[in-house]
C-alpha cells in the first residue's frame, strides 16, 4: 500500500513522481532523458460514485494500472504490462466496482498483412482481481475481431452490462452485443448489417442510428431508426471527402435529438437534428468562423445531456453551450487563468470532477475538484520536470504562401535568443491533423536545446475547413510542400532564422516532407531527419491492398502514377545534397518498414550522407521507453553534428 498525498507539491503520494524532478525546476538545459522519460501519467478517470480514481501510470518500461481511494488515501495496482508486446490502449469504470482495460499489439493476419489488434478485459476494482476477457474465443466459422474494444455505451453507476460492437460474423462489419462486464456472457442486441462500420446507440440503450461505407464506390451514409419505428431510413449520403459529409457525434437525451458535426459556411459545426420530422432539420448549435468544431461531446453526467464539445482550435479545450457548464468552465478559467482547461471526467452527480491544466509550458496537471466544497486539488504531473522554467511559449504566426493563400503555424523561440538563430522546421505526420500551441514533446526537446522550432499548419492540416483539408487529397508534395518551404524562406526574410542553419525534421507524413525538403530544396536545408517517413508514395497506396479501404487510400494518394512517382523522394535521391537521418520501427504498422529500407538502400548507391536506424520491435508511435531513448538519443547526436550551436 501507498498513500495518496494532496497539495501543491506532491510528496511520496501514489500519484507523485522521483525526486529527480526537483532538479529540472530550474532554467537551463534539461538531460535529454527527461524528454523520453517514462515516468508519467497516461490517464486518469474519476469513478461515477466520485469516490475513487482509476491511472495508468508508467515507470520506466513498465506501464500499471493504479486504483486510488480517495477516501482513505491508500492505492494498489491492479495489473500491468511491460510494453514489449502488449500495451494499455484505455482503462475506464464500467460502474463503481469493475473496470474495462483495452490492450493493443500487432498482429499478423493471412497473406502476410500486419495488423493492428485490441482485446478487451474487465477486473474488479480491488486488490488481486483477475482480468475477465469480455470476448470469448471464437468457434468455427466465426471471425476472429481485430478490434475488440468498440465500447458503445456503458450504463453505470449501477447497471453490470455495456454495449459493445464486434465484427465476428463478417470482417467490418459490427454487430451489436450486451455484455456482462463480470463474466462477459453476451447477447445480440443488433445483427450486423451490409456496409455498416459504425453503429450509434441512444441514451437508452437502443441502436439508433449507423454509418455505413461502400469501398466499392467510396461513398457513405447515415441511416437512422426513427423513435417509435422499425424501419430504417438514409438521411444522408456523400462521396468521398465530400463537403457534404456527417459526423454522427452522438444522442440527446430525448431519442428524437441527434447531435451530428456537418459543413456550416465552409466549417464544420455542431447541429441538432430532430428525427420525428421528416424533412430531418438541423438546428445549429455551435459554430466558429475559422476553426472547424469537431471532437467528442460532453455529456453532463446528472442530466445525461450533452453540454458541449471537445474543441481544438490555437490549443484543445471544452467548449459549451448549456449555460450551467459556461459558467463552470468561466470559474475554473479564473482560477486557472494560466493554462487551458478541460473538464475530462465528471462523477454520475456532476459534483465532482477532473480537470486538465496545460499550456506550452505545462505538459498537462490533473486536478481533483468538488462543486459543492469549492475545492480544486492537484494530482499529478504528466511529465515532471518539464515547467515554464525550462519551456517556452509558441508564438502563433501566419504567412502568405506563393499562391496567396494563408497559412498558420506555431514558432517556438529559446529563452535568452536574440537575432536570426539555428531552425528545426518540424511539420506535423497525418496530413490530417494540425499542430497547436499546446506542449508537445519533439519542439519542446528542440526549443530546450536551443533551436528555434516551426511547426506549420500547410494545407492539408485539419481544422482550417473543407477546402483548406482537401488540398491534400491526391497533392501529396505538391502545394502542401510548397507551403512549408515558403514558411521557411518568410522566417528567412523575417530574420528569424539563420539561412546557413535551418534542419527539416518530422515523423510519418512529416518524414515525407522532410526527405521532399532535403530534394526539392537541396539548398535550403543543412540536414533532414525522417522518422517513419514516407519514401514511396505509390509503394504506400499498394500496401492498402489487402484492407478494406482500399480505394478510398487510392483516392487520398492520388491515382495518376506518373505523379505519384515524381513526388516521391525515392526517386529524387541524387538532387540530395545534405545529411540524413532515417529512424523507423520494424513493426509499424502504419507506414511499413520498407520505406525507410528503400530510402537507405537508395541513399547509400547514390553515396549520399545518412544513417540509418532501425528500430527492432519498434511501432509507429514510440510508445516503449527503451525505443524512445534510442531515437532521442539518435536525433541529438545527429544535431550536435550536422546542426551545432
Amino acid at each position: 500500500m501507498t498513500h495518496f498525498l494532496f497539495g501543491l507539491i506532491l510528496a511520496s503520494g501514489v500519484l507523485a513522481f522521483s525526486s529527480v524532478a526537483a532538479e529540472n525546476n530550474k532554467a537551463g538545459v534539461l538531460p535529454l532523458e527527461t524528454f523520453y522519460q517514462g515516468e508519467r501519467i497516461e490517464q486518469l478517470r474519476l469513478s461515477p460514485d466520485g469516490k475513487r480514481l482509476v491511472a495508468l501510470k508508467n515507470i520506466k518500461e513498465d506501464t500499471l494500472i493504479q486504483l486510488i481511494d480517495l477516501i482513505s488515501g491508500e492505492s494498489v495496482y491492479l495489473g500491468k504490462t511491460d510494453n514489449k508486446k502488449y500495451r494499455f490502449a484505455w482503462v475506464r469504470w464500467a460502474n463503481n466496482t469493475h473496470l474495462l482495460a483495452s490492450f493493443r499489439y500487432g498482429d499478423v493476419r493471412g497473406m502476410g498483412t500486419k495488423t493492428n489488434e485490441t482485446r478487451l478485459f474487465s477486473l474488479e476494482a480491488k486488490e488481486g482481481a483477475q482480468l475477465v476477457p469480455m470476448v470469448k474465443a471464437v468457434r468455427k466459422g466465426e471471425h476472429q475481431s481485430q478490434f475488440q474494444d468498440d465500447v458503445m455505451k456503458l450504463r453505470f453507476p449501477d447497471d453490470d452490462h455495456f454495449l459493445l460492437g464486434l465484427d465476428r460474423e463478417i470482417a467490418g462489419h459490427d454487430t451489436v452485443y450486451q455484455v456482462n462486464v463480470k463474466t462477459g456472457k453476451a447477447s445480440v442486441l443488433q445483427r450486423q448489417r451490409s456496409n455498416v462500420r459504425t453503429w450509434v446507440v441512444d441514451r437508452q440503450g437502443q441502436v439508433r442510428a449507423s454509418t455505413d461505407y461502400n469501398d466499392r464506390t467510396t461513398e457513405s451514409s447515415v441511416r437512422v431508426l426513427r423513435p417509435g419505428q422499425t424501419e430504417w431510413v438514409e438521411a444522408w449520403r456523400w462521396p468521398a471527402f465530400s463537403e457534404q459529409a456527417i459526423s454522427i457525434l452522438g444522442f440527446g437525451k430525448d431519442p428524437k435529438d441527434l447531435y451530428i458535426s456537418a459543413n456550416h459556411e465552409g466549417r464544420l459545426a455542431v447541429f441538432k437534428v430532430d428525427l420525428t420530422k421528416a424533412d430531418l432539420p438541423r438546428q445549429l448549435i455551435l459554430s466558429h468562423p475559422v476553426y472547424d468544431i469537431e471532437g467528442s461531446l460532453i455529456y453532463s453526467a446528472a442530466r445525461d445531456e450533452p453540454v458541449g464539445i471537445y474543441f481544438s482550435d490555437e490549443s484543445s479545450r471544452s467548449l459549451f453551450w448549456d449555460d450551467e457548464f459556461k459558467a463552470f468552465q468561466a470559474g475554473l478559467d479564473k482560477a486557472l487563468p494560466d493554462t487551458v482547461n478541460y473538464i475530462t471526467n465528471l462523477s454520475s452527480d456532476d459534483r465532482s470532477y477532473l480537470v486538465y491544466a496545460t499550456n506550452a509550458t505545462n505538459p498537462g496537471l490533473y486536478l481533483l475538484g468538488n462543486r459543492d466544497e469549492k475545492s480544486l486539488l492537484p494530482l499529478a504531473e504528466t511529465f515532471p520536470g518539464l515547467n515554464e522554467e525550462n519551456l517556452v511559449h509558441k508564438e502563433k504566426i501566419s504567412y502568405k504562401a506563393r499562391d496567396g493563400l494563408n497559412i498558420e503555424g506555431y514558432l517556438s523561440v529559446p529563452k535568452g535568443k536574440t537575432g536570426p538563430g539555428a531552425l528545426v522546421v518540424l511539420p506535423h505526420g497525418g496530413p490530417f491533423s494540425q499542430d497547436s500551441n499546446s506542449f508537445d514533446t519533439f519542439s519542446a526537446y528542440l526549443a530546450n536545446k536551443g533551436y528555434l522550432v516551426f511547426q506549420p499548419n500547410f494545407r492539408g492540416s485539419s481544422g482550417y475547413g473543407h477546402q483548406f483539408l482537401t488540398q491534400a487529397v491526391g497533392q501529396y508534395g505538391m502545394a502542401m510542400q510548397d507551403d512549408i518551404t515558403d514558411g521557411t524562406h518568410y522566417l528567412i526574410e523575417q530574420k528569424i532564422a539563420d539561412p546557413k542553419r535551418i534542419c527539416i525534421m518530422g515523423a510519418s507524413y512529416g518524414g515525407y516532407a522532410a526527405l521532399l525538403g532535403a530534394a526539392r530544396t537541396p539548398d535550403l536545408y543543412q540536414c533532414a531527419v525522417s522518422f517513419a517517413g514516407i519514401s514511396d508514395l505509390r509503394e504506400l497506396r499498394s500496401s492498402y491492398r489487402n484492407y478494406t479501404n482500399y480505394n478510398l487510400a487510392k483516392k487520398q494518394f492520388g491515382e495518376d502514377n506518373d505523379l505519384l512517382e515524381q513526388n516521391s523522394p525515392l526517386n529524387m535521391v541524387e538532387q540530395i545534397k545534405v545529411p540524413v537521418l532515417l529512424l523507423h520501427g520494424t513493426e509499424d504498422r502504419s507506414v511499413p518498414v520498407k520505406q525507410s529500407r528503400m530510402m537507405a538502400s537508395a541513399l547509400a548507391d547514390e553515396k549520399k550522407v545518412f544513417s540509418y536506424i532501425e528500430i527492432e520491435d519498434g511501432t509507429h508511435h514510440l510508445d516503449y521507453l527503451p525505443h524512445r531513448k534510442q531515437t532521442f538519443e539518435a536525433i541529438d547526436a545527429f544535431l550536435d553534428k550536422y546542426l551545432p550551436l
